[in-house]
């Protein structure tokens, strides 16, 4: 897991040479303006999801690399190991997460605040 601001994805792009459309969806705020659904946008497909913010979710597991982007609100993450969190953050607007293939996490965990979350989840 690599947990940074938005304004350091670039740092990234020798890892994640895809990471290069990713910036320039981001930069046309194609995903602020998208409805949730998924989509395909250069190569590069994503799905917006907008839920409401404590609503506990699953252990879910990356099929593939993926970047988690919080566009509005904020969300406790956590990586999970052997069903137990072994790093937990909290994502909020300008921050983001990338998951490689297999590793499980869980989000949208009980908080105080129970704002909204709307976020982007990219396939690198």
């Amino acid at each position: 897991m690599l947990f940074d601001i938005l304004e350091n994805l670039e740092w990234y792009l020798s890892l994640y040479p895809s990471l290069e459309r990713v910036i320039g969806i981001l930069d046309r705020s194609l995903p602020y303006q998208d409805e949730p659904g998924q989509y395909q946008v250069d190569g590069i497909s994503y799905e917006v999801l907008s839920y409401p913010g404590g609503s506990d979710s699953m252990i879910k597991r990356a099929d593939h690399t993926q970047l988690h982007c919080i566009l509005e609100g904020e969300e406790l993450f956590s990586l999970e190991e052997h069903e137990q969190p072994s790093v937990v953050i909290m994502a909020t607007e300008g921050r983001f997460i990338i998951l490689r293939e297999g590793e499980s996490y869980k989000n949208s965990m009980q908080m105080a605040n129970d704002r909204s979350v709307k976020k982007v989840i990219f396939s690198l």
